[in-house]
């Protein structure tokens, strides 16, 4: 049976593998603030993170610009609604524009941060941090017992 910290370590490292898998066309990551940017990045993505929220900068005038840039992006604005609401906005327009919207990639996302029990990006930071920690813990206990159950044989 796995435990609930199993389950996370596998639904982070699954996130990880959507944002490092570079047989994606996905040539843009757009999020919501820099704590995302930072969160995203801590993950390993590889490709270019933008923030969606450009000061004097409607969220039409965005979507003109990233058209120019890019042809494939994916959505990663929170999973609270006004995070999924803004997402379908930008989805329509960058859509309108020509660009590829990867919707079936930000649904898979979302299903893991369910998992996380978080709905903002920037809380992958938080979890990131702390399983990180606890693994560090209880990896060497782990070696620590193996080694004494050898030394018993």
């Amino acid at each position: 049976m796995t435990t609930r910290w199993e389950r996370q370590r596998e639904a982070l490292e699954e996130l990880k593998a959507i944002l490092t898998e570079k047989h994606q066309d996905v040539e843009l990551v757009l999020v919501e603030g820099h704590r995302d940017v930072e969160a995203i990045k801590k993950l390993g993505a590889f490709m270019p993170v933008d923030v969606s929220s450009h000061i004097g900068k409607t969220e039409h005038d965005i979507a003109t610009d990233l058209s120019s840039k890019t042809r494939e992006i994916l959505i990663l604005t929170d999973f609270d609604e006004e995070g999924r609401s803004k997402a379908k906005r930008l989805s329509k327009l960058l859509e309108a524009e020509g660009v590829q919207v990867r919707s079936e990639v930000r649904q898979k996302f979302g299903r893991l941060m369910g998992v996380l029990g978080v709905k903002t990006i920037e809380s992958l930071d938080d979890i990131w941090d702390d399983l990180s920690l606890r693994q560090s813990i209880i990896k060497p206990q782990f070696v620590r017992n193996k080694k004494q159950s050898k030394n018993r044989k």
